[in-house]
């Protein structure tokens, strides 16, 4: 019964493969990134939804305070992709635990990035910095996606 429970619960994490890459710089990467409904990149955006992401990380160091800073690069452009209202607040979304972090703590951050429906229906790379209250990365990576119309949309 153990064994049929455990891997009930196994089945769905195997099925999400880390669908990311490093930010440049050799800032810090997370040990994991679930981005739900996603298993490899580039990861579809639907237009007028949220896309949900479970960031696991270590920190490096004491943080009192974490910012996320997405930026998105799309046909040769890189520009801000800000989140709205307390979104990037990463300390208002960790699971388990609340800023201020020690050092070496083990972190899971909940990452809400709406996708506007005015979004054009393009190919673009995401870089998430999360950045402590000096401006420095606690952890980054990059993921590709892409933006794709709702289903009510398609039929237009």
């Amino acid at each position: 019964m153990i064994r049929a429970l455990l891997l009930i619960a196994l089945v769905p994490a195997l099925a999400y493969a880390n669908v990311t890459r490093p930010c440049t710089e050799n800032r810090p990467v997370p040990t994991n990134v679930v981005i739900e409904g996603c298993t490899a990149p580039p990861c579809d955006l639907i237009r007028g939804q949220n896309v949900i992401a479970y960031i696991d990380f270590t920190t490096d160091r004491a943080v009192a305070e974490m910012t996320t800073v997405p930026t998105a690069t799309a046909l040769g452009v890189t520009a801000p992709y800000p989140l709205p209202g307390n979104f990037a607040d990463t300390c208002q979304w960790l699971e388990g635990t609340s800023c201020p972090l020690s050092p070496n703590e083990d972190v899971t951050y909940r990452l809400t990035i709406p996708v506007l429906s005015i979004y054009p229906l393009v190919s673009l790379s995401i870089e998430i910095d999360i950045i402590d209250e000096n401006g420095a990365s606690v952890t980054c990576f990059v993921v590709d996606a892409q933006v794709v119309p709702a289903a009510r949309d398609s039929k237009n």
